[in-house]
């Protein structure tokens, strides 16, 4: 037993070892131009997916020389000086080069493709352990309630923002791509909640680490957004895309984490990525020479906040976290949270006071920060242990927003990124009179649904596309839909029909013929000059607005 016990401690003593070394440095390398390369604007599909291209050009977004990869006979010299390539960015046509020591940078500033360098991190280098983790089981407690609620335990939390309709619609942010960069997900991959929830990939920016076992902050973020668990617990964009990307090294607090950031959020930007949440902030880092100070929340100064007003140029739309800095002696909100053109998200309470922690504005240069506030105070999520809980932090009050904005996004998923936010900030309760506590307020989503839907073509009386077709039968009193070519069993499709307002009224399913027929009451007729189809299909849904 004893000479078991002392194997054991060895191993662990070993591997401890083995995944230390000494000091190292890294450097953000800013570089001249773009070098000699074979892009062109013209051709985009060499260094862009057909999402993203497509995504571009329906938010109106150019593809321009930001868009061309850093150049590769750049890396090449960096690395023949010593140096190993941990990270780019294109937009900025910098990279980050890590060196054993400090004064190797002296030779990479004499490079004549270099115009400047930055020092971002320095620490002990770990390899990965990439552990083995068991499969979860559900935890089934015998006092687990049952709320016969479709929203469960998050109820209050849609409540807050009047989005139950929105949800129950059937706006649940189907084929909407949305990103999560966050510290790891830690078991996310391996919890029975987390089935169903659609993964469309996932890459670590962190050189050390595991984005499955790391930290699982990120497991509580997406779980806000995500899980789909009627009458337990719902995301609130549980039907959309999700890519999981890990930017934020929980072992220390350096600039470099921005670059990781910024790597990550174009990566998002070149899959076709529509939404991006981030819970992350900085203010403060371990070595205090590189901090931030008020001064600086200025929406250029910091590398991450340029990165997302730069998503946004390119057609993304970017959601933060405030901070969670108001009790604390930084008091104001976090990068990125200063982007000019960034969601900050604070905090409230599910009876919709502002939460004591929640980072306050403005910005250095006045303008009005947090933009909106959602709950973060008691948000129901899903840890690590894979067991449903409560947690504080605008780091929940945020996706729980990006969520609920997808999800409306989801209705006319051509809107522009101005438009939807004009559209949200337009719906909440302090849009008149925003200021740097609770920003322009808590966003009304029913409202925002109405607005939404008054954006979508509208058909007088019938349509007729490749898809499907809609009239009204002879008798008037009844509208007939017929799935044209169906690509699918038709028990696998559903409709919702819904009044003007976005209010449900009945659901159909499809019969061996590929018809539904929905009754129109005579009390609808008369109160709606419009009524709304959601065909929802197993790989996306639309919507059709027909004028009665």
């Amino acid at each position: 037993m004893v000479r078991n016990l002392i194997s054991v401690l060895f191993f662990i003593y070993s591997a401890f070892l083995f995944g230390q070394s000494s000091f190292e440095y890294m450097f953000r390398v800013y570089l001249n131009d773009k070098g000699d390369h074979s892009f062109l604007v013209s051709q985009p599909e060499e260094f862009l997916s057909k999402r993203s291209i497509e995504r571009k050009s329906r938010q109106n977004v150019p593809i321009d020389s930001l868009d061309f990869p850093v150049s590769e006979g750049y890396l090449s010299c960096l690395e023949k000086e010593g140096g190993k390539i941990v990270s780019k960015s294109r937009w900025f046509n910098t990279c980050v080069v890590q060196f054993p020591d400090s004064a190797s940078i002296e030779r990479i500033k004499l490079l004549p493709f270099v115009d400047s360098v930055k020092y971002v991190w320095r620490g002990q280098v770990t390899d990965r352990f990439n552990w083995m983790r068991p499969r979860l089981e559900r935890i089934r407690c015998e006092d687990e309630p049952d709320f016969h609620n479709y929203f469960g335990f998050t109820e209050e939390q849609f409540r807050v923002h009047n989005a139950e309709s929105m949800i129950k619609a059937g706006f649940q942010g189907k084929g909407i791509h949305v990103g999560v960069i966050d510290a790891g997900f830690t078991n996310c991959d391996v919890i029975p909640y987390f089935e169903g929830v659609n993964i469309f990939g996932y890459h670590d920016f962190v050189p050390s680490g595991n984005i499955f076992s790391a930290n699982d902050h990120g497991t509580k973020v997406l779980s806000t957004m995500a899980v789909n668990l009627p009458d337990l617990m719902i995301g609130s964009a549980p039907k959309a895309n999700y890519w999981l990307f890990r930017s934020e090294d929980s072992k220390s607090e350096f600039p470099v984490e921005e670059d990781f950031w910024v790597a990550a959020i174009e990566y998002a930007d070149s899959v076709g990525v529509d939404l991006v949440n981030t819970s992350l902030g900085y203010n403060q880092f371990d070595d205090e020479t590189l901090s931030y100070s008020h001064p600086q929340l200025d929406g250029k100064t910091s590398f991450m906040t340029s990165a997302a007003n730069k998503a946004f140029e390119k057609g993304i739309l970017v959601i933060a976290s405030a901070g969670n800095e108001r009790k604390k002696p930084w008091g104001k909100i976090t990068v990125p949270a200063d982007a000019e053109n960034i969601l900050a998200i604070g905090a409230i309470r599910t009876d919709s006071v502002i939460a004591s922690f929640s980072s306050a504005g403005p910005t250095a240069d006045g303008r009005i920060k947090p933009d909106l506030v959602s709950v973060g105070s008691g948000t129901i999520t899903i840890g690590s242990d894979g067991i449903i809980g409560m947690t504080n932090g605008t780091s929940l009050s945020s996706p729980f927003m990006a969520g609920l904005i997808a999800s409306l996004w989801s209705i006319n998923p051509s809107l522009n990124r101005n438009e939807l936010v004009d559209i949200v900030k337009r719906s909440s309760s302090q849009y008149a009179h925003p200021d740097t506590i609770y920003g322009y307020g808590i966003p009304n989503f029913e409202k925002a649904m109405k607005e939404v839907l008054k954006t979508l073509h509208t058909f007088h009386k019938k349509i007729i596309d490749e898809r499907v077709a809609i009239a009204p039968d002879q008798s008037g009193k009844n509208y007939v839909l017929s799935l044209l070519d169906p690509q699918f069993r038709n028990d696998s499709y559903r409709v919702n029909m819904l009044d003007e307002e976005g209010i449900r009224i009945a659901e159909a399913h499809f019969d061996e013929n590929n018809s539904a027929m929905f009754y129109l009451p005579e009390s609808v007729r008369k109160k709606n000059k419009f009524i709304h189809f959601v065909i929802d299909t197993p790989l996306d849904q639309y919507i059709v607005r027909i004028k009665l």
